[in-house]
């Protein structure tokens, strides 16, 4: 594939097809394009729009490289991973959503990186909690079987992503490379709740979720700009079930909760994040618990666990109060050492 070409018509604002992105990326990571070519790819794309067919065919490219994490029910498997780039600047809020989910008796495959352009990344707020995040997969596996939770840090699992990760900082801007990572859980996830940092990604990639095979998932983004169901206006979702698509709206209001400011739950540091993220999982009350009780709730009703949202929201209310997701964090940091 000659990539000058593909560039070509990228700037045409051309769109390419799943297989035609497969092979562009195949051509990057084996090193057949500069530094420069990564760059426009990564500016073209952005600017033209990635359509659903090209971010399934990255999506594709990349799980088929990931390195694979193996666990007896991947179809049972809950992902909280979202594409990041919201700067809203919160608090980690799918980090300890996870443990909210794994204290309600959800298996979790939480996939996750550090800060890129966000405050706190989930590896930082692992970190900060006193994790060891760097496990391979075998460990990961481990986790997950015994505590219901393992964490599988993106850099060590997605050795295909090497190659783009100088052009991407030095471009510094969100692109196509943003949306594969929630795409491609190593553990085969087959239920996700993915939020997005703009309004034009939920039905795109609702509609890549479907097509790779999901079994159930929930895309979100907050309409004031949150890649989370947000507290302080509605969220726009794009649920997936049953290899159909539907796009509504949620409230807070919807499970009796009034709106919040979202200054309430902004942080300017890792360690902050972990302060409050932290606080909920010990039954503080206020604004930064009630957003991870709205996730969670939505985690709860993606796993299959509940089927309704008020059946689901007093789950993840009882995995706080009971002090089980507390002890998913302490049994979690636990054995994360005694594997190291």
């Amino acid at each position: 594939m000659d990539l000058r070409t593909v560039l070509h018509r990228i700037s045409e604002r051309e769109n390419l097809s799943s297989e035609e992105m497969y092979g562009v990326l195949e051509e990057i990571v084996n090193g057949n394009a500069t530094d420069a070519q990564i760059g426009a790819f990564i500016i073209g794309t952005k600017m033209k729009g990635e359509t659903v067919e090209e971010i399934e065919g990255a999506g594709r490219f990349f799980r088929e490289r990931a390195t694979r994490v193996e666990v007896s029910c991947p179809e049972e498997l809950v992902d909280t991973c979202g594409t990041g780039g919201d700067r809203a600047g919160t608090f980690n809020v799918s980090t300890v959503t996870a443990f909210v989910l794994a204290g309600a008796g959800v298996k979790v495959a939480k996939h996750g990186n550090r800060s890129v352009s966000s405050r706190c990344g989930s590896a930082d707020f692992l970190e900060q909690a006193g994790a060891k995040i760097d496990l391979p997969a075998d460990k990961v596996s481990v986790m997950i079987e015994e505590i219901g939770i393992g964490f599988m840090f993106a850099p060590l699992f997605h050795p295909a992503m090497k190659r783009v990760i100088g052009p991407r900082r030095e471009v510094g801007v969100r692109s196509i490379f943003n949306l594969v990572g929630p795409l491609s859980n190593p553990a085969g996830a087959k239920r996700q709740i993915l939020g997005v940092f703009s309004d034009k990604l939920v039905d795109k990639l609702a509609h890549v979720l479907k097509n790779l095979g999901i079994v159930k998932a929930f895309v979100v983004h907050g309409r004031d700009g949150i890649d989370e169901i947000s507290i302080s206006d509605a969220t726009i979702v794009g649920e997936v079930s049953e290899g159909e698509v539907k796009l509504y709206e949620f409230r807070p209001e919807d499970l009796g909760i009034g709106k919040k400011e979202m200054k309430d739950i902004c942080i300017t540091s890792p360690e902050e994040s972990f302060r409050m993220g932290f606080s909920v999982l010990e039954g503080e009350e206020g604004p930064h618990r009630d957003i991870v009780l709205l996730n969670a709730t939505f985690g709860i009703l993606v796993s299959g666990k509940a089927q309704d949202r008020e059946t689901a929201f007093e789950m993840a209310k009882d995995s706080i109060d009971s002090g089980k997701a507390k002890r998913k964090l302490e049994e979690f940091i636990e054995l994360s050492h005694k594997l190291a």
